[in-house]
């Protein structure tokens, strides 16, 4: 990403490609996408988990020489994966998933370009061990931007397969 601009409206876009989720049979979003994997359901709550997260727990932490320690994932994905299965509809995950992207978009849209380069320290660590780059709320942003491509890719990767390869998706 060239710029905090660019790197904002790449996590926007995320809300792309979730709303295209709702052209779909309902039957299809509670399906496990691979054998010993969540459904589509559990990944869009997962992915709605997070958004939260980050919104309420870690972006008020992101300051200049802060150490943050972020909460264990299976805190997030257990309840995630459970709300998913709880009888909810898609569609009502679907819009949540929206609405808490929107959030946090807006919320990140507020930061000043500095705040987004401010360094902290995360789980003890200074340096991001994934990425190699200090953390700060770019580096942050970016990897979530690259855990929703992730997550896309499961989910059009099974809905191809479901449709037999005659889906057009963006």
């Amino acid at each position: 990403m060239e710029s905090t601009k660019a790197l904002v409206h790449a996590f926007a876009a995320c809300n792309n490609w979730v709303s295209e989720l709702t052209k779909g049979p309902e039957k299809d979003m509670f399906q496990a996408i691979a054998k010993g994997k969540w459904s589509t359901a559990e990944i869009i709550s997962h992915m709605t988990f997070w958004d939260r997260y980050i919104l309420e727990e870690m972006l008020p932490k992101m300051k200049q020489d802060a150490t943050i320690q972020s909460v264990d994932f299976e805190i997030i994905n257990t309840p995630a994966s459970a709300y998913a299965r709880s009888g909810v509809s898609a569609k009502h995950l679907i819009e949540q998933k929206m609405i808490m992207r929107e959030k946090l978009v807006f919320a990140v849209k507020q930061k000043t370009e500095a705040e987004f380069f401010t360094n902290f320290t995360l789980n003890g660590e200074e340096i991001d061990k994934y990425s190699g780059y200090p953390h700060t709320l770019f580096n942050y942003i970016a990897a979530f931007i690259w855990h929703d491509n992730h997550h896309k890719q499961q989910i059009y990767s099974f809905l191809l397969h479901k449709a037999g390869g005659q889906i057009e998706l963006s």
